[in-house]
């Protein structure tokens, strides 16, 4: 790598650390520009994964005391670690031209995921007497296809899963942050161990964009308040919808 490729990895990292923590959707910068370092699409989905994990550890720290009152965390964190295990199976044994035809699909179900997010939210607040707790079946269901897509792309997963949590659960946003975050990090462990053995990691550029990343999280704690998040939601978006674009353009 050039001494110009390192600092713009760092400096996606970086950016994509602050994004994390104010807003998420970070993956929409940090996948192209793994692509942009030279991998091929399996490589930049698997050393993605590794990119952004410290942001979900982080999280999973900082909201710890919210997980003693989760309920099912443990049947949650298996039905994660399984999840992450059936996609990243699923993401090797179905090959490169299989990923690159899924990608502007998974980009597109991101993206929609992303933009409807607020609205879903909305839309939750209003079920009021919806009784949840005849569903659970359906919603750890749900929770765990969630899980099998983390292990195969995970972009915007993050989103699927409170839009659930709102639906099926009375947890607050923090309740719902701890879990996804704790569920996120088992899930991205796992498939990252595959992939690790399948030699599907760039290292190099993988962690010099985690050390970024890191840098970025830090800053963010720091700076979040005042920078709107509505107006980096919507940097995002437009960022998103850019990105699908082009993934249909050069893969359809």
């Amino acid at each position: 790598m050039t001494l110009t490729e390192i600092l713009l990895l760092y400096a996606g990292g970086l950016l994509a650390g602050v994004i994390n923590v104010i807003v998420g959707g970070a993956g929409f910068l940090t996948f192209p520009l793994l692509l942009a370092a030279g991998m091929t699409e399996i490589e930049a989905n698997a050393s993605n994964f590794v990119a952004v994990l410290p942001a979900n550890l982080v999280g999973t720290w900082v909201y710890r005391h919210e997980m003693k009152v989760i309920p099912h965390l443990p049947l949650r964190l298996g039905l994660a670690a399984t999840g992450g295990l059936l996609g990243a199976v699923l993401l090797i044994t179905t090959g490169e031209q299989s990923f690159q035809a899924a990608i502007p699909w998974l980009l597109l179900f991101a993206t929609t995921s992303f933009a409807v997010g607020p609205t879903i939210r909305a839309g939750v607040e209003r079920l009021g007497s919806f009784d949840r707790g005849r569903w659970l079946g359906l919603q750890l269901a749900l929770e765990f296809g969630v899980y099998v897509y983390s292990g195969y792309f995970g972009l915007g997963m993050g989103i699927i899963l409170f839009a659930i949590y709102g639906v099926f659960t009375t947890m607050t946003i923090h309740e719902g942050n701890a879990v996804r975050n704790i569920t996120t990090s088992v899930s991205s462990l796992v498939a990252i161990g595959l992939f690790i053995r399948g030699g599907l990691i760039d290292w190099g550029p993988a962690l010099i964009m985690m050390a970024g990343a890191v840098c970025g999280g830090y800053v963010a704690v720091k700076v979040a308040r005042s920078i709107p998040a509505v107006v980096v939601r919507r940097s995002i978006l437009v960022w998103a919808v850019v990105l699908t674009a082009v993934a249909f353009w050069r893969y359809l």
